[in-house]
């Protein structure tokens, strides 16, 4: 996978936590995701690349860290819409990150579809298979999260 592609995914995610929460979010080291059970994340926005490669990102996280997002976000809520209502803010925030990535990489054609958010203990995404997921995983001081790409 082209490095610039995850550049621009690390950055995205970045840049899209301090603008939108005022957040700083510190970028780990990338991994290699292994295996698809097992994770610790309770929430992810998922959605798929088209064009020059294609692909699928996932923004992954806790739930405590998404109800923070929405707190932050002033989207204030009664406490049993509080869950659905941070999935959607789940959902719009991985596309934020999936679109200002996607626009930085002019040196490719590529296009985002709508995002889906699933959620639950242990959820499984179905990566496309014989291509490497690429995990890049952030802290906040609210919790961590991660961006996994997969291009092939």
């Amino acid at each position: 996978m082209d490095v610039k592609i995850i550049n621009e995914f690390l950055t995205a995610g970045m840049n899209a936590f301090q603008t939108m929460f005022g957040i700083e979010a510190t970028n780990k080291e990338p991994y290699i995701l292994k295996g698809v059970q097992g994770h610790p994340w309770e929430v992810s926005g998922i959605l798929g690349v088209t064009g020059d490669c294609s692909g699928v990102v996932a923004f992954r996280l806790h739930r405590i860290l998404s109800l923070k997002m929405l707190e932050l976000a002033g989207m204030a809520c009664k406490p049993e819409e509080q869950d659905e209502m941070a999935k959607g803010l789940v959902s719009e925030f991985t596309n934020i990150i999936s679109g200002n990535a996607v626009s930085a990489l002019t040196h490719v054609n590529l296009d985002i579809s709508p995002p889906v958010t699933i959620s639950g203990k242990d959820h499984v995404i179905s990566w496309p298979t014989g291509f490497p997921v690429i995990a890049i995983p952030f802290s906040t001081k609210y919790g961590p999260f991660e961006v996994d790409v997969c291009f092939k």
